[in-house]
């Protein structure tokens, strides 16, 4: 498969359709949990220009530019450079284990990240993208307006996680967070203590933070029975099992105890998390998240 083709992204109209939905979800955040960090600068209505984005229900008519929306057949608004804005941290799994038994789950997630980063540029905030393994093994830089998308873009389909070796790494990630900024961890979390200790570094320098745990429950089903030899592919370990209904039962557990495991720290550490089915369809997930998210 072309490097290119696994890493799909979602085409311009999803993106849009997405950011629409998700402005309301995002623009108006509720405060972050007492002792945070209060951000800097954020879309608003300051003075000097910053860029456009989709008009959607409740904002100001005032700001709409009339001569872009007649060019785009659609309402566009302006937006404004005010005191305050978000700065936020994209932090991606570039794991062995996120490709390991197929290309779904890597490839929600990138479709995930992708969609998380015109939405965010799309309100006015600065966006930065972090993909990690042992290491951090590709970096965006900050940037905000929708000049920066296709640089993320870029980067997302020029990603392709080794086929064996490359462990996870979330701590790697929280060197590259300074000031104030809000994170979004999307990853399968497996890795020694569930990347619990990345978390909770991340946790230390992000006004708030999400993590979104990607599961394919197809990959947990062995074909046919007998004897069956699994590598784990980022460090080379191998396990003899029998193939019958009950390890796979066994196997839909553990992935189980991962889910409960992580969701009972990030309720502990004040930390937005989600689990995904990747075939619900990210745009679903996406929105239920943030739904959630902003519920809490």
């Amino acid at each position: 498969m072309a490097q290119r083709d696994l890493n799909p992204l979602p085409d311009a109209a999803e993106l849009r359709s997405f950011a629409r939905a998700a402005a309301h979800l995002l623009a108006q955040h509720p405060s972050p949990a007492p002792g945070a960090r209060t951000v800097r600068r954020r879309a608003g209505v300051g003075l000097q220009h910053l860029d456009h984005r989709d008009y959607v229900p409740g904002d100001d008519v005032r700001h709409i530019d009339w001569r872009l929306t007649a060019r785009r057949q659609r309402p566009i608004l302006r937006q404004f450079e005010a005191e305050t804005s978000s700065d936020w941290f994209l932090l991606l799994d570039a794991s062995s284990s996120m490709v390991a038994g197929g290309a779904a789950r890597w490839q929600g997630a990138v479709r995930a990240t992708a969609a998380m980063a015109f939405a965010l540029l799309e309100l006015g905030n600065r966006v930065a993208l972090v993909a990690f393994a042992d290491e951090v093994v590709a970096e965006c830089p900050s940037g905000r307006g929708a000049s920066h998308f296709p640089t993320i873009a870029r980067t997302l389909r020029g990603l392709h996680p080794a086929p064996r070796g490359a462990r996870s790494n979330l701590a790697a990630c929280a060197r590259r967070i300074r000031g104030t900024a809000s994170g979004f961890v999307i990853s399968d979390f497996l890795g020694p203590a569930d990347l619990r200790p990345g978390l909770a570094a991340l946790r230390e320098r992000c006004v708030r933070l999400h993590a979104l745990l990607v599961e394919d429950p197809r990959e947990l089903r062995l074909a046919g029975d007998g004897l069956r030899e699994l590598v784990d592919v980022e460090s080379g370990a191998t396990l003899s099992c029998e193939a019958d209904p009950l390890s796979a039962e066994h196997a839909s557990q553990a992935q189980a105890e991962l889910r409960q495991r992580l969701r009972r720290f990030a309720t502990l550490g004040g930390i937005a998390f989600d689990a995904w089915d990747v075939a619900v369809p990210w745009q679903r997930a996406l929105i239920g998240h943030l739904a959630g998210a902003r519920a809490a």
